[in-house]
């Protein structure tokens, strides 16, 4: 169709004279979102119900569950008062006749430090102290139907076997002897028949130009001198088989400060065969122990004598059944200046009841110091 003539020349005209035309702006369709609208409110709400909900259960939680308190070895009153204001309630309380005092509570469930929901019972076995009764008597008895008899009776037993003529395993003393008061846990030792052998028997050493120094070390509990009692025996023995011994204190002085003690017991170098000191100190760790300094650390040039000494010592109190550490010697500030073979035996502590039980027993003293009158004498002695 041919165009009007004017009209495209009037164009032509327009736009050589510059004039612009107007833009023709055309309205596009609206997109729809990749994610609706609805979506993103209803994941929000969501992510806020969550959150709500954990922190009302977290503080819900918190508020429910408490630690349970420790309350062992504390009276049961407060012990009561602890779990109360936990927001905890009291179970059964178990009474049990113990060496504790009377109230005391020894043991607890659940334990403490357990997390457990506010109102939960907490159970106690609290001490009915001790029961005081007289000793069996059950010498004569085989040591199975004694044994049984005696631990119905609430006492702890020790066995030792003793050389005597009497049948195997028949019981031949007890300590506390028959009749004594004796409490509930306390330990008594009961002695058995056992055939006699070699190992147990004492014999004779030659020990004449030798000279011993022993330190029993004032310890006491004012109860019973366990180092001055052990001394006093092994001197006896040392002295019968013709040593010299030098003791430094005597039964009297049981408090003697270390200076004194050494000064006695430098009194008789440069000629001392051996020294052992004897030590019962009031906390643990209790038991027997053999100390000597490490070899590889000691400077003496007796550490060689030490050491044989100590295993031989160590080997001898080991005999009986009864366990026997083997411990190092840090420091002996009596003994530093000895040229000599030098070691220690702890006997046990004041604090350990079946230790104390052993002190008190004249036996288990003439045991020790047979132990170590033995190993002295297998060392430096001749038959």
């Amino acid at each position: 169709m041919p165009m009007n003539e004017d009209t495209t020349t009037t164009n032509s005209t327009e736009q050589a004279e510059g004039i612009e035309q107007p833009l023709v702006v055309r309205e596009r369709p609206p997109r729809r979102p990749l994610v609706p609208h609805a979506l993103l409110f209803g994941l929000g709400a969501l992510g806020v119900l969550v959150a709500g909900l954990l922190v009302f259960g977290g503080w819900f939680l918190a508020g429910a569950t408490v630690l349970v308190p420790d309350v062992t070895g504390i009276p049961e009153g407060a012990a009561r008062t602890r779990i109360a204001q936990a927001g905890l309630a009291l179970g059964s309380v178990e009474r049990r006749f113990d060496v504790e005092p009377a109230g005391t509570v020894l043991s607890q469930f659940p334990d403490p430090g357990v997390g457990v929901r506010r109102g939960t019972e907490i159970f106690l076995v609290v001490s009915a102290g001790t029961e005081e009764f007289t000793m069996p008597d059950v010498i004569g008895l085989g040591i199975t139907v004694a044994r049984a008899m005696l631990e119905q009776a609430g006492l702890v037993v020790r066995i030792e076997a003793v050389e005597s003529d009497q049948p195997i395993d028949t019981v031949v003393e007890t300590v506390p002897a028959p009749g004594a008061r004796v409490r509930t846990s306390e330990i008594v030792r009961v002695r058995i028949a056992a055939e006699g052998t070699a190992s147990t028997a004492l014999l004779p050493y030659r020990l004449e130009g030798r000279v011993f120094v022993l330190d029993p070390a004032p310890d006491g509990d004012g109860d019973v001198d366990i180092t001055f009692e052990v001394s006093r025996r092994l001197r006896s023995l040392i002295e019968a088989s013709g040593g010299q011994v030098v003791v430094t204190r005597s039964a009297t002085e049981t408090d003697v400060a270390p200076p004194v003690r050494i000064e006695r017991a430098l009194e008789t170098t440069p000629v001392v065969t051996a020294f052992v000191g004897l030590d019962a100190p009031e906390a643990p760790p209790g038991g027997l122990a053999v100390l000597a300094p490490a070899p590889d650390i000691d400077p003496s040039p007796h550490r060689q004598a030490t050491g044989a000494l100590a295993d031989e010592l160590t080997r001898i109190l080991s005999e009986p059944d009864q366990p026997v550490q083997r411990a190092i010697l840090a420091e002996d500030e009596i003994s530093a200046g000895i040229d000599g073979p030098a070691l220690r035996v702890r006997l046990g502590a004041y604090a350990v009841q079946e230790d104390l039980a052993a002190f008190r027993d004249p036996t288990w003293s003439d045991t020790v110091a047979r132990a170590i009158y033995r190993a002295l004498g297998e060392q430096f002695g001749s038959r």
